[in-house]
């Protein structure tokens, strides 16, 4: 007679995100390129969306990928390779406000040159003297970001969440950043998901 040993495990935490296309990759176990299923002998299509790596249906048959029966195995997901990129419905906003934050020709960010070669010199010294960058330093950003920004116009931002495993040392909190425009008059309209590193908060003037 077969034992099964059963483990018990406490679920710490639970994390949304969104994977890259290169993650997806890497986790799928087929490529689909067909949206048939079966052949005309009954035999299941490789490639296909009834694809044996995929799972299996069928008692008695095994998975390609965990060798289990359709009793045991979880079922796994494949790919499908698109002919051009498409926009995730749900960053749709978020990458029209940065266009409008960007040059079109070249992709930089639309503040003058020489504001932007002093915003960098700042940012170099601040880390160099003290490793981060301080909450007033973004308090200047912010003033200036705000004073060639149009009326209705929009700030995006995008910085690191705090208790991430990779990232710098010191960071800034979102309430923090919320508490500095909020103070220059900017007014808060969304906060979004950047990915699992990354918060992003919009405002407007």
């Amino acid at each position: 007679m077969a034992v099964e040993e059963t483990y018990h495990k406490i679920v710490d935490q639970i994390r949304f995100g969104i994977l890259s296309p290169q993650e997806i990759r890497k986790m799928s176990v087929v490529e689909i390129q067909t949206a048939d299923t079966y052949d005309e002998d009954g035999a299941v299509i490789s490639s296909g969306l009834m694809d044996s790596r995929l799972g299996v249906l069928e008692p008695g048959q095994r998975c390609r990928t965990c060798g289990n029966t359709s009793v045991r195995c979880p079922g796994h997901f494949g790919h499908i390779e698109l002919a051009v990129p498409i926009i995730h419905v749900e960053f749709a906003e978020v990458i029209y406000n940065l266009l409008q934050a960007i040059c079109r020709n070249c992709g930089r960010i639309l503040l003058p040159e020489k504001t932007i070669r002093s915003l960098k010199a700042r940012m170099e010294r601040l880390r160099k003297l003290i490793g981060t960058l301080p909450a007033p330093f973004y308090s200047r950003v912010f003033e200036e970001a705000k004073r060639v920004l149009k009326k209705g116009g929009k700030i995006l931002v995008v910085d690191w969440k705090e208790n991430t495993e990779v990232g710098p040392e010191r960071r800034v909190s979102k309430e923090k950043i919320r508490e500095i425009a909020q103070e220059l008059g900017l007014i808060f309209e969304k906060e979004f998901e950047a990915g699992i590193y990354h918060f992003g908060l919009i405002f407007s003037k």
